[in-house]
């Protein structure tokens, strides 16, 4: 939203319901995780779709945390934290590990 909408570090915050200085942490890389997540992906579309509607609908608090939570369950379920996984447990097999797609995928 900083970077990419010309939001202020204060509106930000204010729109998160974060500090400022906060803002400026994870714009930093001072604060949360780097994840690499391919360029053209849907987590990468349904997050710039988030936060066009955080910067300029008037979405709840309780709205943004339930669609975080819809898109981290979706990106969950198509694998694209499993490399980052690895980095952290390194006896991660990620030919043979399919718990994530088999509990985050949506029942038929």
């Amino acid at each position: 939203m900083h970077e990419e909408l010309k939001l202020s570090r204060i509106e930000v915050a204010r729109k998160l319901g974060i500090s400022p200085s906060a803002v400026s942490r994870y714009l930093y890389h001072e604060r949360g995780a780097m994840i690499e997540i391919p360029k053209n992906s849907e987590l990468i579309n349904d997050m710039s779709k988030l936060a066009e509607e955080i910067a300029y609908k008037d979405l709840s608090q309780r709205d943004v945390e339930i669609r975080l939570l819809k898109i981290t369950l979706n990106a969950l379920s198509k694998r694209y934290f499993c490399n980052f996984h690895q980095k952290l447990e390194p006896e991660v097999n990620l030919m043979t590990c399919h718990i994530c797609p088999e509990l985050f995928s949506r029942p038929s």
